[in-house]
């Protein structure tokens, strides 16, 4: 599976937008703080609400926001809604399947369903909760050792002697 980009700022655009809680979050605050093009970003939006995780509304209070709770919403769907199949080749994939040339090969289609196994099962058993907690938690930790940091003073030790 090799995720594309609009995939990759969909998920980013979700991180923004449920930070927000319950506000609106303005699409040039997620143009911000990752860099995305204006239009991509929009073409990566209107999927996101066509997909059911977020709703928009227009107006200089409007913005983005979820549209159900981030416990709810399933990384493997997000991925899925922007990129389409999980598995690395279209004959392994549980809802896209095609006929692809691997299927000429017992082992190698076996090896492919087991890596899209592996891949469907982090991205199906992890939320959007679960991304906002733990970028949360990092970022708490990385504030306490700042502050930390700031308050100590650092005292220069001699140079041991040398004899």
């Amino acid at each position: 599976m090799r995720m594309t980009a609009a995939s990759e700022y969909g998920c980013l655009a979700l991180l923004a937008i449920g930070e927000c809680d319950s506000e609106w979050c303005k699409r040039q605050e997620i143009i911000e703080r990752f860099a995305i093009p204006a239009a991509f970003l929009e073409q990566i939006l209107r999927k996101l609400t066509a997909a059911g995780f977020v709703a928009s509304r227009r107006g200089a209070d409007g913005g983005f926001r979820l549209s159900r709770a981030a416990s709810e919403i399933v990384i493997a769907d997000v991925v899925r809604a922007m990129d389409g199949p999980l598995a690395p080749v279209r004959s392994v994939s549980t809802n896209f399947y095609q006929p692809s040339p691997v299927e000429a090969s017992v082992a190698f289609h076996a090896l492919f369903r087991r890596v899209r196994d592996a891949i469907a099962a982090i991205l199906e058993e992890t939320t959007l909760e679960d991304i906002l907690s733990y970028e949360s938690n990092v970022r708490e930790r990385n504030a306490r050792r700042t502050s930390a940091g700031r308050g100590r003073r650092r005292v220069a030790r001699p140079a041991p002697r040398r004899s």
